[in-house]
């Protein structure tokens, strides 16, 4: 057992099939396949359980997997060390839309200038869909919004505070003050799509004030939903970073609500059961310190 079986018995662990980790590895599947069931014969375990095309990693590859995840890491953060380089290698990051134009420019911007070999990867989308992808390892590191659940259901995930933000209720600028629901001239949600925790926060602030609205309407961008909220459109309920920055763009005016509804922690979170990556250990230490 060297570094490159256990880096090829790690691919294909992470890929689930032959032929997926045969392309990643760059060579063809009967290499894969051949060195795989030395590997298996020298430690004298099945490694995995084969069903069909797929590839169902056994409890004793489980163990496995750890040690090689840690041997592997170990490796790569010596070679750097002995290079006399900081972190390199991609990075791909998730975020909602809104942390990601406000929150975020300025952090990866110091981040890339003290570690330039870090390439950032990111993408935008709502809090369901990050923290599903990041449990099928398609991200590293995601920003979204903490909600009742999210560790107990996702015992898997590790997580820490990037900020608090408060949420408020967006009008058009002509709209009278709202204190409650009943002042309220339009009902109608201007949201993003589903999965979006500001959405779900919208809709349990009207059910709570026994408010009837219609169906929302889903927009892209949070600049699409400020654009429409002005026109009259609708409500809106979005950070209020976000509302401050453009409310000189749109005329728009802000409402607060129940800080139970509005107070909001965005973090950032990440797989616990998988070995800590060098370049993903260095971005939650500056995001920490930043």
């Amino acid at each position: 057992m060297n570094s490159t079986s256990l880096n090829l018995f790690k691919t294909v662990a992470e890929t689930g099939s032959i032929s997926a980790a045969a392309r990643n590895l760059h060579c063809v599947s009967s290499n894969v396949t051949t060195r795989l069931k030395q590997l298996e014969s020298s430690l004298d375990v099945s490694l995995f359980i084969r069903e069909k095309n797929r590839l169902h990693i056994t409890p004793e590859g489980e163990l496995l997997l750890r040690y090689a995840n840690k041997i592997l890491a170990l490796l790569d953060e010596a070679e750097l060390s002995m290079q006399g380089t900081k972190a390199a290698g991609p990075l791909r990051i998730g975020a909602m839309e809104t942390t990601a134009a406000v929150r975020l420019p300025s952090l990866l911007a110091n981040f890339h200038r003290e570690m330039p070999f870090v390439e950032l990867n990111l993408k935008t989308s709502s809090t369901e869909v990050l923290v599903q992808q990041i449990l099928n390892s398609e991200l590293d590191i995601a920003f979204v919004a903490d909600h009742h659940g999210l560790h107990a259901e996702n015992s898997r995930l590790q997580s820490q505070v990037l900020c608090q933000e408060t949420l408020v209720l967006v009008t058009a600028a002509e709209h009278q003050d709202v204190t409650t629901g009943s002042d309220l001239k339009v009902t109608r949600p201007l949201v993003f799509v589903k999965g979006c925790n500001y959405r779900a926060r919208l809709g349990q602030w009207l059910r709570l004030q026994n408010v009837d609205y219609a169906d929302p309407l889903e927009f892209g961008s949070f600049q699409a939903i400020l654009g429409c909220v002005s026109a009259g459109m609708g409500i809106a309920l979005l950070p209020e970073s976000i509302v401050r920055q453009y409310e000189g763009n749109f005329p728009i005016r802000w409402h607060s609500i129940t800080p139970e509804i509005g107070n909001v922690n965005t973090v950032m979170i990440w797989l616990k059961n998988r070995e800590v990556s060098r370049v993903l250990n260095c971005f939650v230490s500056f995001v920490a310190t930043a």
